[in-house]
């Protein structure tokens, strides 16, 4: 790592010849990737970061993330795109970009995909109300779709409804870019402790 003149530091990144030929079949300019995947990895872990000094009883206040970015360690949110948009005491807001990749033989978004973005929402929600040495599992889900979506924006919105110290109940709700209502979800959620929350 060296120092630059403009308050930057120059690294050498090391990456295998096939990843990087694989990055250039997807892209003319596989630097900008590698700096743009850097940038969003420090972003997911600050933010994660703040969830867990929350959990510790370190701050208090909301956690805001200054920009969108993915959910940590997820591929399938890298598949699909999904961005943290904010995260709260018991509240998270992620959103993803609809297009015709994720739509049906018919032309609307496949259900299933509005479900994994309303699921994953609920469950980032969730996590921000475990204490250290907790974790989670969701046991049971049910999911109204209540109009058709084709390519737009949307966003889901999560928030725990009811946290006991074994269950816990969060909804969420998913809307277009013009905050018209296309699902709501309930999901149950158990928390685990001790061996159970190992590895999970």
């Amino acid at each position: 790592m060296t120092d630059t003149e403009d308050d930057t530091r120059m690294v050498e990144l090391s990456v295998p010849a096939a990843e990087y030929d694989r990055l250039q079949t997807v892209s003319d300019d596989p630097d900008t990737v590698l700096a743009d995947a850097l940038r969003r990895e420090l972003r997911v872990r600050e933010g994660m970061a703040a969830v867990e000094a929350r959990r510790r009883g370190e701050a208090d206040e909301s956690i805001d993330l200054p920009s969108p970015g993915p959910p940590s360690d997820s591929p399938i949110g890298t598949l699909l795109g999904w961005e943290i948009e904010s995260l709260g005491d018991g509240e998270a807001v992620l959103s993803m970009e609809a297009t015709s990749r994720h739509a049906n033989r018919g032309g609307p978004v496949q259900g299933g995909v509005i479900t994994a973005l309303a699921d994953t929402t609920t469950a980032v929600a969730f996590m921000t109300t475990l204490e250290e040495g907790e974790s989670t599992t969701n046991i049971e889900l049910k999911i109204n779709f209540l109009r058709p979506v084709f390519e737009d924006r949307l966003e889901a919105t999560a928030t725990v409804v009811n946290r006991g110290r074994t269950l816990g109940l969060v909804q969420c709700d998913v809307h277009t870019s013009e905050g018209k209502l296309v699902a709501r979800l309930s999901t149950t959620y158990m928390v685990l402790r001790g061996d159970q929350a190992e590895g999970r």
